[in-house]
């Protein structure tokens, strides 16, 4: 299994209030394996670069099932958060052991992520 980011729009009468955006053709969804949700996403460097979104992906609950959801006015801290790691991805990947590059693309897959979501006044959600 993978991790994989989708936009959602408030929605009432959907399932969970939300419904699902479909994704442009050629866009990756891709924020890694599944194995990420600890040893990069929950990692303590994450953790200690001040990161709180996407450090939830590690504590996966009956309530959250493991699923990271940002609201809509959550967006702008969570594109904080992404900017942040990126930032520091070399201490990042020095902590976790995970390629720069690989880091790289997936936080870049999460800002066009975000980017979708602020254009349909939406949320994400890595799933």
């Amino acid at each position: 299994m993978s991790l994989d980011i989708a936009v959602w729009i408030p929605d009432d009468n959907s399932y969970a209030g939300r419904h699902v955006v479909e994704d442009p053709p050629d866009v990756s969804t891709a924020v890694g394996a599944e194995a990420f949700r600890h040893s990069l996403w929950g990692s303590a460097a994450a953790r200690q670069l001040g990161a709180t979104f996407l450090p939830q992906l590690a504590d996966v609950t009956a309530e959250n099932r493991g699923h990271l959801q940002v609201s809509p006015g959550q967006l702008d801290a969570f594109a904080q958060e992404c900017d942040l790691l990126t930032e520091n991805v070399e201490l990042l990947s020095a902590a976790t052991g995970y390629d720069t590059d690989r880091i790289l693309r997936y936080l870049s897959n999460v800002g066009d992520a975000v980017q979708r979501a602020r254009a349909v006044h939406g949320g994400i959600i890595i799933w």
